[in-house]
């Protein structure tokens, strides 16, 4: 029986894969899950979360600021008032003050300590500064980088499951294939037993093809492995748990892909390796301006509201309060050297991404080309694996109805047999060959989302 798809079955706790009314899974439905739940498209995403929390933080920087602090200290020590200045007030005070003032000796004589406290608030207001533009400018272009190498990450993965889907449907193939050959050479081996038990043809004939049909069914054991480890491979590379269900269309190989022939246009400014390389060529260029932006003054306004507590009991009776406002200017003048040398830096290291970006864009132009040439040569020979597939059928075809008349020998049918098995195991590898240039081509061009489109 002809197998069109491969269903490994385990618990059904997956709906968000979608699967059509013959329960296979189209490419675009599986790349379109691997894109929500890739881990490496989530760690792409958190980083771009990342650099948009730290654009924020610079923002921040520039707007009013505001600070509190309060403080209470007790300062500890006695005060003792000896006798005999009681005796002095009581000789040399006159009378109507001597009870005034021994009140005030006696209260002396009990402090223990001052209470101090205070308390204020300060708020701050940065009025120019071209360190805080640059690094704002700057940070977004941090932020772009990190939204250029997530869709990096995505095209990535477009890529690694693609494959992974096209590998796994040429394996289905070459299974189909051999199951086929497989119930063909049963119903000669049926047939074969008949004749040998008329006499019509040596047991070692039967046995030669009982050989043939039992090395079949170990290949297509070893090919079911293959296909079994592939498809749990996908759902790594998709993010699928590993109980659910994944089907394979393996029609999608052999009838739609003629219909996407037509090579891509290419353009290196929009494949985002290279596009990457140019952000970060821009970044360096706003990191060179951000280091020389340190040689320029700051500014910045400022206003404090101060209250502060002095007693010698812990009680607060009184208070003082202080207003302050001003204007914060702040001049770099000598630095011994070490912001030029932080600004060379940079501009060596943007130097070098230049450098880069020359070679990523032959590489990339060689890789396209490349992968076209690959494109065209691989379809270009399909027509004709799949006209020497037919023929290689029809020759089968003939030579076991040959076989069944007793006009052709079994090592004709085995020969032809083996033909057949080869011409339709070419035509699957040759099916394997354009799906792989045409995923290279369009990865190589910018262009691999057009899968899920």
């Amino acid at each position: 029986m002809r197998i069109r798809t491969l269903t490994i079955l385990f618990a059904l706790s997956i709906g968000l894969l979608c699967l059509d009314a013959s329960g296979q899974t189209k490419i675009n439905d599986l790349i379109n899950y691997a894109l929500e739940h890739s881990r490496d498209i989530k760690k792409s995403d958190l980083q771009y979360q990342e650099a948009g929390y730290s654009r924020k933080e610079v923002l921040g920087k520039g707007l009013p600021q505001v600070s509190a602090s309060g403080s209470y200290s007790k300062m500890l020590y006695d005060v003792e008032v000896p006798q005999s200045a009681f005796d002095m007030v009581n000789a040399n005070v006159p009378a109507n003050y001597q009870q005034m003032v021994t009140g005030i000796l006696s209260q002396m004589d009990q402090i223990d300590g001052i209470d101090m406290a205070s308390a204020g608030i300060q708020v701050t207001q940065l009025i120019y500064s071209q360190s805080y533009w640059t690094g704002l400018q700057t940070a977004k272009k941090a932020q772009e980088l990190y939204s250029i190498l997530k869709e990096k990450s995505e095209e990535d993965v477009i890529a690694e499951v693609a494959s992974g889907y096209y590998q796994a449907g040429s394996l289905m193939l070459q299974l189909q294939t051999v199951d086929k050959s497989i119930n063909n050479l049963k119903e000669i081996y049926r047939i074969s037993e008949v004749s040998y038990k008329n006499d019509f043809i040596k047991e070692s004939q039967v046995n030669r093809l009982k050989v043939t049909i039992s090395n079949l069914e170990v290949t297509r054991q070893t090919i079911q492995n293959g296909i079994t480890i592939q498809v749990n491979y996908l759902k790594a590379l998709a993010g699928m748990p590993a109980d659910s269900t994944l089907a394979i269309d393996t029609t999608m190989l052999l009838d739609d892909f003629v219909n996407n022939s037509a090579a891509t246009a290419f353009a290196v400014e929009n494949v985002p390796a290279y596009k990457a390389l140019m952000k970060q060529d821009e970044l360096y260029g706003q990191q060179i301006k951000l280091s020389k932006a340190t040689f320029l003054p700051t500014l910045a306004a400022f206003g404090q509201f101060n209250y502060s507590y002095y007693n010698v009991a812990p009680v607060m009776e009184e208070h003082s309060n202080m207003k302050t406002i001003g204007l914060s200017l702040s001049m770099p003048i000598f630095t011994s050297g070490s912001n030029y040398s932080k600004v060379k830096q940079v501009q060596l290291k943007q130097a070098q991404v230049k450098q880069d970006i020359l070679k990523t864009k032959d590489l990339l132009t060689v890789s396209y080309n490349s992968a076209l040439l690959e494109y065209q040569t691989a379809f270009n020979m399909l027509s004709a694996q799949k006209e020497n597939l037919a023929l290689a059928q029809k020759v089968y075809d003939q030579t076991s109805l040959l076989y069944q008349e007793g006009m052709a020998s079994m090592a004709d049918l085995l020969n032809v047999n083996s033909d057949f098995l080869q011409a339709d195991n070419s035509l699957n590898q040759q099916i394997l060959k354009c799906k792989t240039a045409e995923i290279k081509m369009l990865k190589s061009s910018g262009t691999l989302k057009s899968l899920i489109k």
